[in-house]
């Protein structure tokens, strides 16, 4: 029985040397040398590895000083027998800092075991507004600014997606700098910020004032998105990430619905300013719950205040992150086809009126139920039995939408799509959020959002080329074999490593908590 548990806890060791990365980044949590690290990845957390290891250099113990004469023996016994006693007094200074971590966390709103706190709440509300009003105006700025100063279509989106560009530079700097600003004075400037950006649509003179409102107004989305994931990561207990940020996702899930709908509500109508009010409205509630919120700080050391002065792509990109958050630039390319064309396709096949007005409903429902069981995997099962089969439905969706010849097909198609494409991001946030040491969440939170947002940028203007010369069903093809290329590139790069295994996942979790007692401890 000791021998199996030794050989599969070998086992694991083996999956966890493949990956020099993984030491790289417990060295830089720990605060210890990279072979330090080594030696915490066999024996932390593991009571009969450490065991066994502590055998095995008993039994070297014995073997070097065999040779030498009988005084040297008691000094070595002693040697070892102080050994033990350390390691059992950084136990229980570990277990009181733990304690105390707990306690100071509890009281900041930060990673206790309660996950359904108030600040989580409040952050999942807010999230779910921010997005609300982003989808809105994105529909209503098109028809606004041809309607009020009579633009070309082109400008016209020109000026809707200014807002996405400036959400994009706005991201970087926004991780990079958050700690070192203050969680809540970021959170804070902008919330403040997107809701005054709100009312300056209904004052601007031209359309190129309206552009440049359009891209300050992404950018005080960037900073508000990116604080309000980089926060709910701090809030969420480490253990129940998935499942936390599972729940936290299904806001942009349910916004997606909600803010077109409201849109085309409003457009409908012809009273533009009705939009504007009711957003005004929203985005002055977002900012009233983001002062409720009990936002847990983190304090920067002097060498990462040093390396505040430097000015590298590694300081804004999080390297740890980069690998999960391709897969989900993967998947921002397959969903922006949806989104780009998906309505045109459906009404040249027939399919408009029924397939096409259902389809983002069916989208929405599967990936509304699959959040939350999508968390609850990672959390108890590991990120292969989620992402594997999610990549496996975003392929069977795109291959489902470009071979659709009626409504019920095309329908099939989103409730593949939603479960596919749904877990897929969820996943993706979770999991780079993990793969980040602490002081990085922020780094790695915006690392994600950029690389998903890119893929829905670049997707329909890179697939769409196709469009003229083989029609709509090719876009979905190609969507078909992109999807396959990231299903490969995931598995090459981190499935065969067994990088998101439940047993290594369980070690990260455990280094982190032990990172934030000994944090506590030493403050």
């Amino acid at each position: 029985m000791k021998s199996k548990e030794f050989e599969n806890n070998t086992q694991a060791h083996h999956q966890l040397h493949n990956d020099v990365g993984f030491v790289n980044e417990l060295s830089e949590e720990m605060g210890v040398g990279q072979a330090d690290a080594e030696r915490i990845i066999m024996t932390q957390g593991l009571k009969g590895l450490d065991n066994l290891c502590m055998e095995d250099d008993e039994a070297e113990e014995r073997h070097i000083y065999q040779p030498l004469d009988a005084e040297v023996a008691p000094a070595v016994q002693k040697k070892m027998a102080a050994s033990h006693v350390k390691a059992k007094e950084i136990d229980g200074a570990e277990a009181n800092a733990a304690a105390v971590t707990k306690k100071n966390s509890q009281e900041a709103g930060g990673n206790s075991d309660k996950l359904w706190t108030s600040s989580y709440i409040f952050d999942i509300c807010i999230n779910f507004f921010v997005y609300i009003v982003h989808f809105q105006l994105m529909l209503w700025s098109t028809s606004y600014s041809i309607s009020k100063w009579n633009v070309e279509l082109s400008t016209a989106g020109l000026a809707s997606g200014l807002f996405i560009v400036g959400a994009l530079l706005a991201r970087l700097p926004a991780g990079r700098y958050i700690d070192f600003i203050g969680r809540r004075k970021m959170f804070l400037a902008g919330t403040a910020c997107y809701f005054l950006f709100v009312l300056a649509y209904l004052f601007a003179p031209s359309v190129q004032v309206f552009m440049a409102v359009r891209l300050l107004h992404g950018l005080a989305f960037g900073s508000t998105s990116t604080a309000a994931s980089t926060i709910v990561a701090a809030i969420v207990p480490i253990k129940k990430m998935g499942t936390g940020i599972g729940y936290f996702t299904l806001g942009v899930t349910l916004a997606s619905a909600v803010g077109p709908l409201l849109a085309l509500t409003f457009i409908n109508g012809g009273d533009f300013n009705s939009s504007i009010y009711f957003c005004s409205a929203l985005t002055l509630v977002i900012f009233v719950l983001s002062t409720l919120i009990k936002v847990p700080e983190r304090t920067l050391n002097e060498y990462e205040l040093s390396k505040l002065k430097s000015v590298s792509w590694r300081n804004f990109i999080s390297k740890n992150a980069i690998g999960i958050s391709l897969v989900a630039f993967i998947g921002g390319i397959c969903y922006s086809t949806v989104l780009s064309y998906l309505g045109e396709y459906a009404a040249a096949n027939g399919m408009g009126e029924i397939g096409g007005q259902l389809f983002f409903l069916f989208f929405a429902a599967t990936s509304f139920l699959s959040r939350p069981l999508t968390g609850w995997l990672l959390d108890n099962k590991g990120g292969n039995i989620v992402l594997y089969p999610s990549l496996i439905l975003l392929v069977l969706s795109m291959l489902t939408i470009a071979v659709a010849s009626n409504d019920y097909i095309l329908l099939a198609g989103g409730l593949l799509l939603g479960g596919g494409y749904g877990s897929i991001t969820a996943a993706c946030h979770a999991l780079a959020v993990h793969c980040a040491p602490s002081h990085q969440i922020g780094v790695a939170t915006s690392t994600y959002f950029v690389l998903l947002d890119l893929g829905i940028g670049v997707g329909p203007y890179c697939l769409g080329s196709v469009v003229p010369a083989y029609g709509f069903s090719a876009v979905y093809f190609c969507a078909a074999i992109v999807s396959v290329i990231g299903l490969v590139l995931y598995f090459m790069s981190m499935g065969r490593y067994q990088r998101f295994s439940l047993y290594r996942m369980n070690r990260e979790r455990d280094i982190k908590s032990r990172a934030a007692a000994r944090a506590a401890l030493e403050n």
